[in-house]
């Protein structure tokens, strides 16, 4: 059972990041949005379920991507190489979203939360500038 309630992980996490770059996001289960101003306002959810507190923000929209085989290949490759994240593909909006990813255990301590919601932002920022020249140019 997670430890975490979604207004106490909005309390510590206002504490850790600024109430003003906090917020509680309704779902079902319980989320948290936290925006990064050091990262260009990057935005990271934190999903709480039983099992896990899933942590994540999304890459590109699938729209965006020149050649999509390419693309997860590249993806397949920067995998192994980005630290405390995942490179993954999911629906946002009923449309086809590239996302970095990690996951906790969900009695995971503010610390590591903490470290993973930096080392996720890094990542994403990381992993796009690698990426861009599969992407479609406006």
């Amino acid at each position: 059972m997670s430890r975490w309630t979604t207004e106490e992980l909005c309390m510590s996490l206002a504490t850790a990041f600024g109430a003003a770059n906090v917020e509680e996001i309704p779902t079902a289960d319980g989320a948290v949005q936290v925006v990064l101003p050091e990262l260009g306002d990057l935005g990271i959810t934190i999903a709480l379920t039983d099992h896990q507190l899933f942590v994540s923000t999304p890459l590109v929209d699938a729209a965006q991507v020149r050649d999509r085989a390419e693309f997860d290949n590249a993806c397949m490759r920067l995998n192994p190489i980005n630290p405390l994240s995942n490179l993954g593909l999911t629906t946002i909006n009923e449309r086809d979203t590239y996302i970095v990813f990690g996951e906790l255990a969900p009695d995971s301590s503010i610390t590591q939360l903490e470290l993973e919601i930096r080392t996720l932002g890094d990542n994403a920022i990381d992993a796009i500038e690698v990426l861009k020249p599969y992407l479609v140019t406006a």
